[in-house]
């Protein structure tokens, strides 16, 4: 396996995304990772290489620019505060990321995927809403909610995986998710709930970062739903990247 940073720009703001590859020859699918609120950190940089090990090509995003990283909640907030007041900023970097995985050689440029977590999870959605031709995209407890900005024709299949006690995906962000499909002429589209699950499921180290104020934002990592998710996105991914 072969791991390697990578540069792209916005503007003048330089970005550095990893690229995680398992040295094949040939033209293969490929994944773009957008990761959560710590942005390009060690458990995107994992997740990425299990992904590696299905047999794709996996470009980790960058979206703060930098390749800034944060340990902290309150360092996390610093980083995405001016992405929520931003969305065209965060379609825009997202868009950036997806571009930058086109251009890499071995790469089929029509068997792209792309998975997003929490925040990451927006990003994945807004590439879809910008009509890029992408063709999977799994979000793991990503933010719902579309924005004022242009939905143009989706073309991916989508699959959100959710907890249903996730106070930050409330029942109306998923009814209105579940409206912003259809209306968009969505044909496969799916929203799986885990009973149990809070925010951020996925993450190991969730609730470690600070215990008090991610109890309070309905963070917790579920091993269950954690392993689950992984099984049911590298199903979908296969289904559709790998036939």
């Amino acid at each position: 396996m072969k791991s390697e940073t990578i540069n792209y720009f916005d503007g003048k703001q330089k970005l550095i995304g990893e690229l995680i590859s398992n040295n094949q020859q040939g033209q293969q699918p490929a994944i773009v990772l957008y990761p959560a609120i710590e942005g390009r950190a060690s458990f995107a940089i994992e997740y990425g290489k299990k992904l590696v090990e299905k047999g794709y090509i996996v470009l980790v995003a960058d979206i703060y620019g930098d390749g800034a990283t944060a340990d902290t909640m309150e360092g996390g907030f610093k980083l995405i505060g001016p992405f929520l007041q931003d969305r065209d900023l965060v379609r825009r970097r997202s868009l950036l990321a997806f571009e930058t995985l086109l251009q890499q050689k071995n790469v089929n440029k029509n068997k792209i995927g792309a998975i997003g977590f929490c925040f990451g999870g927006m990003c994945a959605l807004e590439v879809a809403r910008a009509g890029a031709n992408l063709n999977s995209i799994v979000t793991m407890h990503g933010i719902l909610a579309k924005s004022s900005l242009e939905t143009h024709p989706i073309k991916a299949k989508i699959l959100a995986l959710a907890g249903y006690k996730d106070p930050q995906v409330p029942a109306d962000q998923q009814q209105q998710f579940a409206h912003e499909m259809e209306t968009a002429g969505v044909k496969d589209w799916s929203l799986v709930l885990f009973g149990a699950a809070k925010h951020s499921f996925t993450d190991p180290k969730t609730g470690t970062f600070d215990a008090p104020k991610e109890k309070e934002m309905g963070r917790e990592y579920n091993k269950i739903a954690a392993d689950r998710s992984f099984r049911y996105a590298v199903d979908f991914f296969a289904e559709h990247l790998l036939g």
